[in-house]
């Protein structure tokens, strides 16, 4: 009877060493496979960060996840190499006859030194991408990053609906949609050849309408959809193109060149308020002495989707005083594409030369 019992116990004992043989066998797997995830993992976004140069905020959660990513194998690796040592003890305890110990006598080859080697490497990737996320932090103009996030919501707008819009646009005439500007240039510069800076160029329409008149023109328009539709549609037409948006409009004021005149069209209400004293101070920048600004003024309800602003005449007016511009009102029309809480008044800002 004795011999019977036995036999259970002795099949149990040896189903629970195999057990934990494959136990640990899957767990010194797991272990070794740490390694390769940290390098994938850290690589690959630090690859990402590399490409993201002008996304600080998408830099920094890349970093940030590196950070954290690496710290959490650390702690994979303190946890499964402790099951495993118990589970080291129990296989020693259960067979110590068939147990190899491998303490080693060197310190290459004592215990712990491939989970410390892979500590060390492990702590080297976190520090190193903590490092790179705090120097992200301290050498990015962060007033910078909050101008071009203001940018690129109404440029990324423009860049998906570009070629819906490129047709309603190109659909009205110039003249017909600037009866105020092309009036005075008709009255006041008929025989002249002006530098022309048109800001917010869209499609290109009032650019090439100004060109054909004989004017110089440089055309600036930061959605790069736009961009390309106005120089395709207006390749045979001299003008200038550039991407660039206020407020500081960097690209154009890098060229030194001063205009005659600086045309905003649908443009005043992208620029958001605490902005608008930067941008007319910048247009004050580019004119020449004598020289014009024109601008149209979109009175309508806000349209967060689109970067639309509400705006004002006074504002302008209060603004453009500060910069010693004297503001004239042309007109007030209203809008034609048909939207009724929509209407553009027309203004002139000028400078005693």
């Amino acid at each position: 009877m004795t011999d019977e019992r036995n036999a259970p116990e002795a099949e149990l004992s040896v189903q629970a060493f195999e057990q934990n043989h494959q136990t640990f066998r899957s767990l010194n797997h797991q272990m070794w496979q740490i390694p390769l995830i940290s390098m994938t993992l850290t690589g690959g976004l630090w690859f990402g960060v590399s490409k993201v140069d002008g996304s600080p905020y998408f830099q920094l959660a890349l970093l940030f996840l590196a950070t954290v990513g690496n710290a959490c194998l650390f702690l994979v690796i303190l946890r499964l190499r402790y099951v495993m040592e118990q589970t080291l003890s129990w296989l020693e305890n259960r067979s110590p006859a068939n147990f190899v110990s491998a303490k080693g006598d060197c310190w290459y080859n004592k215990p712990l030194v491939v989970r410390r080697s892979f500590q060390t490497m492990l702590i080297l990737a976190c520090l190193t991408s903590l490092g790179l996320l705090i120097m992200t932090c301290l050498q990015t103009d962060w007033s910078r990053v909050t101008i071009s996030m203001k940018k690129n919501l109404a440029s990324e707008y423009y860049d998906r609906h570009a070629l819906d819009l490129a047709d309603s646009y190109e659909g009205i005439s110039a003249d017909s949609a600037h009866p105020g500007l092309s009036k005075i240039l008709e009255e006041r510069f008929a025989d002249d050849q002006l530098d022309i800076l048109d800001v917010g160029a869209g499609t290109g329409r009032d650019s090439a309408w100004l060109a054909t008149l004989g004017h110089r023109i440089v055309a600036a328009e930061p959605s790069s959809a736009m961009l390309q539709i106005a120089r395709q549609a207006h390749q045979d037409t001299a003008i200038t193109w550039m991407q660039d948006a206020l407020p500081s409009l960097d690209a154009v004021r890098g060229e030194v060149k001063r205009f005659d005149a600086v045309i905003l069209s649908a443009v005043w209400m992208h620029i958001a308020e605490e902005d608008r004293a930067a941008a007319i101070a910048t247009i004050d920048s580019l004119l020449k002495p004598g020289g014009f600004a024109y601008i149209t003024l979109r009175l309508g309800p806000a349209d967060v989707a689109r970067s639309i602003h509400e705006v004002s005449l006074d504002e302008l007016t209060e603004l453009s005083a500060r910069n010693g511009f004297q503001l004239q009102y042309l007109e007030t029309r209203p809008d034609l594409l048909g939207r009724g809480e929509i209407t553009w008044q027309s203004v002139l800002l000028t400078k005693e030369s």
